[in-house]
């Protein structure tokens, strides 16, 4: 054998005895040095704390999922924004909302854009307003549109109660099983029909009309004018399953029976018919047939005229919640010291 080939041979075994004594040195490092266990940490007391808050709050969707409940059904502004947290927050998106129709409205029929303010009344607390009590203040139970300072008020422990229930067996309709108050789009229709006020004051209707017709006229019309916003929102697929029922149960709470009193409202069933119509028109111009007498009906008699004067509707007497401003939460109300009165 030639002597570079002796070489190579030998070479080649000094690598094999190499290469046997790393993997015999690797195998005794696994022996010395064993793969961490699987076993999983004790998790802490916080982490228990955590994950049994997040399995509570996930039964919580789940429950309002299966029945359908959502915090707010109705969709304001856009599929994509950003929707409201709180009573405050939403009853000004409503406003915002139902703005936007109107001044859409009047623009197409060659009229300035609409003007209002609004003040949401937080619980326990009073605004000052030309259309309050003795003390010039409306508190929790104000829900009201006052031409003399052109403000909606809303009480939002008004607004919370009627979104929760609380004030469904305390309203003239409702106490008499007629309909109910309870979610987002009743709070809606109820900011949409104080709305509706603002637009009769915006077209001089309460000057043309206020002392020839009675409260009622109105008070139907500003229904009526709420069911065609509401038309508005269902074209644009921002209602939910219920909005509409909810809507209409709210009309028939809010109605009242007691037709020889100078500020009723209308019927229960009368609340519910112009809600509707505007709805199903979907056109506003449709709503003055409100201001027809013959369209009034039963209970429509010339002794429920407006104040004169007062270029408004005439205050509507207590006949909802009795426990706090001296007028109607959910009715008129009107300036004491002389002012325009307030339809609401």
């Amino acid at each position: 054998m030639s002597s570079p080939m002796r070489l190579w041979l030998l070479a080649a075994a000094a690598l094999l005895l190499a290469l046997a004594g790393a993997w015999q040195y690797s195998e005794s490092a696994k022996a010395d040095h064993p793969k961490p266990s699987r076993q999983k940490r004790k998790p802490t007391q916080q982490e228990i704390r955590d994950a049994s808050t997040g399995a509570r709050n996930r039964a919580r969707v789940l429950e309002a999922s299966a029945s359908g409940g959502r915090e707010h059904d109705l969709i304001l502004g856009s599929k994509d924004s950003a929707q409201p947290e709180n009573m405050e927050q939403f009853l000004t998106a409503v406003t915002k909302d139902v703005d936007a129709y109107w001044t859409k409205a009047f623009k197409d029929s060659g009229l300035p854009e609409p003007k209002v303010a609004y003040k949401w009344i937080p619980a326990g607390q009073t605004a000052a307003s030309a259309c309050g009590d003795d003390d010039g203040t409306l508190g929790d139970s104000a829900a009201a549109y006052c031409p003399g300072d052109d403000t909606i008020y809303i009480s939002e422990k008004f607004a919370t109660d009627i979104y929760n229930g609380t004030l469904d067996k305390a309203l003239p309709g409702s106490s008499q099983g007629y309909g109910r108050t309870v979610g987002d789009f009743s709070v809606a229709y109820i900011v949409a029909h104080e709305y509706g006020h603002e637009v009769q004051d915006e077209l001089g209707l309460f000057d043309e009309y206020g002392q020839q017709l009675p409260t009622m006229a109105f008070e139907l019309q500003a229904d009526c004018y709420a069911g065609t916003w509401a038309q508005s929102a269902y074209q644009e697929n921002r209602l939910e399953d219920g909005d509409v029922q909810e809507a209409l149960d709210a009309t028939l709470a809010v109605g009242d029976f007691d037709t020889t009193n100078p500020g009723h409202h209308g019927t229960p069933e009368q609340r519910e018919q112009a809600w509707n119509s505007g709805f199903e028109s979907g056109d506003p111009s449709s709503c003055s047939e409100y201001l027809d007498p013959a369209a009034l009906g039963e209970g429509a008699t010339p002794s429920q005229q407006s104040n004169p004067g007062a270029g408004s509707p005439q205050e509507q007497a207590p006949g909802y919640p009795q426990d706090h401003t001296g007028s109607s939460p959910y009715g008129v109300v009107s300036s004491r010291r002389g002012s325009a009165g307030a339809a609401a």
